[in-house]
């Protein structure tokens, strides 16, 4: 029976990651930010975050140690994981946002609807390639710029017309992602890539928590609410 071969290093698997750690890394990156703007099912919103966390990680692997590009997708894993556990507690079923009652008619707001919220991302899109020659961009490297510029367009389109505390929290998430990515490029301070990150973590657990109190509420009908 052969011996298992010995895990590699984290510097190792960095520079087996380097191939995509270019256009291939600022596309899912840049693609997933806009699938958790548009996504109603949780599970994808979710798994389209972390997908981007680990798109950041290994675009972040060129300017950061390695260490400090896992400690986001760890921080991002871990935001994951409670709302997940956050939706599962809160009996969320396939789409994440409720249905609301009126008279006796269950509806959503407009801005609720994939087909509304696919508009106003491909149209944010458009408007971001075309000014993005005129934005006053700070001096950072290319893919840096790219990816930064587009995850806070994003975060604002997310917090705009999120209804439910997972959009938000996923929004801020994202503008936090783009203020890491930012500030590692311009002062890769340990310091405050840590705040950063632990302010990620809270707000985490600020979405958690505002899920599973709010869950029950949305579940109940108006004329259980009032016996």
């Amino acid at each position: 029976m052969q011996p298992i071969p010995p895990l590699p290093s984290l510097e190792e698997l960095v520079q087996q990651l380097g191939d995509l750690a270019g256009m291939p890394a600022v596309i899912t990156a840049c693609a997933c930010a806009v699938l958790v703007v548009v996504l109603r099912d949780w599970r994808g919103l979710l798994a389209a975050f972390m997908a981007m966390q680990l798109a950041l990680a290994v675009l972040t692997s060129l300017f950061l140690p390695p260490v400090w590009s896992l400690l986001n997708v760890i921080v991002g894993g871990l935001m994951a994981i409670m709302w997940y556990l956050s939706a599962q507690r809160a009996g969320w079923g396939g789409r994440f946002l409720p249905f609301r009652s009126t008279s006796g008619v269950q509806s959503r707001p407009l801005s609720s609807t994939t087909l509304f919220r696919a508009v106003a991302a491909l149209t944010l899109a458009g408007a971001l390639l075309a000014a993005r020659p005129r934005l006053p961009l700070p001096p950072t490297p290319p893919d840096v710029r790219v990816v930064a510029t587009w995850l806070a367009a994003y975060s604002l389109l997310g917090l705009a017309l999120g209804d439910e505390a997972l959009q938000a929290g996923a929004a801020l998430g994202i503008w936090l992602a783009a203020t890491q990515l930012v500030v590692g490029a311009l002062n890769p301070d340990p310091w405050l890539i840590g705040l950063l990150a632990a302010v990620n973590l809270l707000i985490g657990l600020g979405t958690a928590y505002l899920m599973v109190a709010r869950g029950p509420a949305m579940s109940q009908s108006p004329g259980e609410e009032g016996e």
